[in-house]
């Protein structure tokens, strides 16, 4: 009879993982494929599977009824003795009522500077912009004949009375 040992120990991990059910649907067609190729592969297949057949077989260990007292009384050993730090759920509520009042107050201090600072330092009065408008009101009315100027250094070269002469036709 043959020598059921794997060829290398890669296969013999892609055996087991197989056997396992753990490989992905590709490399367990790969495998498949060997097995159905190769009889050697097929009988190291075949041992593996019936020795794990065997393990069903053998008595399964019981705690000792002293476990579950033993390991609890390790991890209480474990466990420090001093003041037991802050839960994290605790931290999280007072960080966020840090941030809500931190928005609060500085909205508060917003409106409140908003609210009393003296209409003598602000920056433009409304009365200021009717004045604005009326000294503007050629310029408003022109508009769209502005638009087609690059800049405004166009514009007023386009006011030097040497570009086109003081005697205008019609004028």
């Amino acid at each position: 009879m043959s020598d059921p040992a794997p060829r290398d120990k890669d296969e013999h991990e892609d055996l087991v993982a197989y056997l396992d059910g753990e490989l992905d649907e590709e490399a367990a067609r790969a495998v498949e494929a060997k097995l159905s190729r190769d009889p050697r592969a097929r009988a190291e297949a075949e041992a593996l599977k019936l020795t794990w057949d065997l393990l069903d077989y053998l008595p399964r260990p019981e705690p000792s009824a002293s476990f579950t007292h033993r390991t609890l009384e390790r991890v209480a050993a474990l466990r420090p003795t001093g003041p037991q730090p802050v839960r994290q759920a605790t931290r999280r509520r007072w960080v966020r009522l840090a941030w809500v009042a931190t928005w609060l107050l500085a909205a508060g201090i917003g409106f409140g500077a908003v609210a009393f600072w003296p209409a003598s330092l602000w920056p433009v009065a409304p009365e200021d912009d009717i004045e604005r408008l009326a000294r503007d009101l050629r310029v408003i009315e022109n508009v769209r004949l502005y638009q087609y100027a690059d800049d405004i250094k166009f514009l007023r070269d386009l006011d030097h009375p040497d570009l086109f002469g003081d005697d205008l036709p019609g004028y």
